[in-house]
């Protein structure tokens, strides 16, 4: 497994941004390798924790449209991608990696 935190800011409050959002996760749904997501919002800040089959799938997720589609949004600054090799034996034993 591997895992993208990605995270940006926008001065949109998040309960306007809701209905993007779902359909975001729809779109997010059927890319190759997804697993899961987490998503985090604290006032200007959104983001999540990705999670995926392999690092092949989340670099493709990465370079794909809807994370451009997130850089290039006007009401989103500040976005940021990382990537990270998941240690799945301890994340199944805190239920973070599907045993």
């Amino acid at each position: 497994m591997y895992a993208l935190h990605i995270t940006f800011t926008s001065a949109v409050p998040a309960e306007a941004l809701y209905d993007g959002a779902v359909d975001f996760a729809e779109a997010l749904r059927s890319v190759p390798g997804f697993v899961a997501k987490t998503w985090l919002v604290d006032r200007s800040h959104h983001g999540g924790f990705y999670l995926f089959t392999d690092r092949a799938a989340a670099e493709a997720y990465r370079d794909g449209p809807l994370v451009a589609g997130l850089r290039e949004h006007p009401a989103f600054a500040d976005v940021e991608v990382r990537g990270w090799d998941v240690e799945e034996s301890l994340g199944a034993l805190t239920n973070a990696v599907p045993a």
